[in-house]
């Protein structure tokens, strides 16, 4: 511990109760404190944190904490933890049947019944009001599904982050195009039918001439 104190004060010039205090609260069992400084560093970037040096450090190892430890203590933290880290990005690949839930619904006569569902392959993501949401952007609602599925995610935290690649199926660009292929095959029948109707008005034109043209000859004779 004493080492750890005067490294944080000869590096980051704390003063010595300031470096006790941060190594008392938050870096006894850090094994490798030069490890944590590097991480330090890159949070204070990444992250933007202002203040004194000291102010700082409280800062990072909260964060810190919060990264390694707390969120696979509860699932409270580990849902700050995934909605600081994953805000309006995907994080979580479900695939079908990863997991059963069981929920209550009413049948036809009103009476409470017990029923089974089991997860969809999906992709869970958070949007920017720190909700969770499917991939489409839809919200996941409140209710047996979401427990069940913040469950299964706390206790598979090794899968957060991982195997996000998913094919997601445009349907207004398809019926977008399936649109617009109509407008253009009723355009060629349009045309085609306006081809039809100048050829039979040009042959029954072509007709009454040639039948004026008997007649006249008859009258003249």
């Amino acid at each position: 511990m004493k080492e750890k104190v005067k490294i944080l004060m000869n590096l980051l010039e704390l003063n010595e109760a300031q470096a006790v205090d941060i190594v008392g609260r938050y870096l006894k069992d850090v094994k490798d404190i030069h490890v944590f400084l590097d991480y330090y560093f890159e949070t204070c970037m990444s992250e933007k944190i202002i203040g004194s040096t000291y102010e700082k450090l409280r800062i990072v190892c909260k964060i810190a904490q919060l990264e390694f430890k707390e969120r696979f203590e509860n699932k409270e933290s580990f849902l700050k933890w995934l909605f600081r880290n994953y805000k309006s990005r995907a994080f979580f690949r479900l695939y079908k049947n990863d997991f059963t839930y069981e929920y209550f619904a009413y049948d036809s006569f009103k009476n409470v019944v017990k029923l089974e569902n089991s997860s969809s392959d999906c992709l869970i993501c958070v949007n920017g009001f720190k909700e969770l949401t499917y991939h489409d952007g839809s919200l996941v609602e409140d209710g047996y599904f979401k427990e069940a599925l913040i469950d299964f995610m706390f206790k598979n935290q090794h899968r957060v982050g991982k195997d996000l690649n998913f094919s997601i199926q445009k349907i207004e660009l398809k019926t977008e195009l399936c649109h617009q292929k109509t407008k253009e095959e009723e355009n060629a029948l349009h045309l085609q039918n306006l081809e039809k109707f100048s050829q039979k008005l040009k042959e029954k034109t072509n007709a009454n001439f040639n039948y004026l043209s008997k007649n006249k000859e008859k009258v003249i004779r």
